[in-house]
């Protein structure tokens, strides 16, 4: 039977995964199935999270379950297609990155992936950078994290968080805020400010929980706190495994 003290760790590194996923869910092309299935589980979230972090869910949980997936889908195109206002790969950020050209940070991202048996869709074979498969990565280490914890794995427990630290730092911490910023200034669309918004707090307060140092790329003005409170990871207050 797993301690109390176990489970509680558990049951956060599930909590992670489930904020990953919803975030990669809200940057992906909006169908009425997948805005149905993200208002269910931003909700879902946001009943078991505290502070701003609940706040952020059940905003956008309330933003998915009222847009219109046509309406959403045309923003979508204009942020995100072929004029590309906010850029939504990583490759497009070149600003402090520590790799020398878009085909190295490419092949950096693939090998993460790879490490954990993992790929992008075979049919979308382009979308390694991608802030959504970047953010499907994320949650997938973190649903790794949960079960190395369950199953008492030390090693696994360590590579699995190293990655996540590593990852943060090299790649998804790198740019995020940058992302989220430039979503935010282009848009006036409840949906994708509510999720560039979750997604700049969420990811700051990864990289404190785990430690991550990413040079952060330069973007629009700085995202502001939108209150005076700390916004708080879970992690942040997760023992060590034992």
């Amino acid at each position: 039977m797993i301690a109390i003290g176990l489970e509680t760790q558990v049951e956060q590194a599930l909590g992670r995964a489930a904020v990953y996923r919803v975030l990669a869910g809200a940057f992906v092309h909006p169908t009425p199935a997948r805005l149905d299935a993200l208002a269910l589980a931003a909700a879902t979230a946001a009943a078991a999270a505290t502070g701003r972090l609940r706040d952020k869910l059940a905003r956008l949980a309330i933003a998915a379950g009222a847009a219109d997936a046509a309406v959403l889908g045309d923003e979508h195109v204009f942020l995100f297609g072929r004029q590309v206002r906010c850029s939504p790969y990583e490759s497009a950020y070149s600003g402090l990155s520590p790799f020398g050209d878009k085909s190295a940070r490419l092949a950096d991202v693939a090998g993460f992936y790879a490490a954990f048996g993992l790929a992008p869709a075979a049919a979308q074979p382009d979308m390694e950078d991608h802030v959504g498969a970047e953010l499907e990565f994320m949650s997938a280490l973190a649903l790794k994290e949960a079960w190395a914890l369950a199953e008492g794995e030390a090693g696994a427990l360590e590579v699995t968080r190293a990655a996540a630290m590593k990852f943060l730092t090299d790649h998804l911490g790198r740019w995020a805020a940058a992302f989220a910023a430039a979503v935010e200034a282009a848009t006036p669309v409840a949906f994708y400010t509510a999720a560039a918004s979750l997604l700049a707090a969420w990811v700051d307060a990864e990289i404190a929980a785990l430690g991550a140092t990413p040079s952060r790329v330069p973007g629009p003005d700085a995202v502001a706190a939108d209150d005076g409170e700390p916004f708080s990871c879970p992690m942040a207050e997760d023992a060590p495994a034992e």
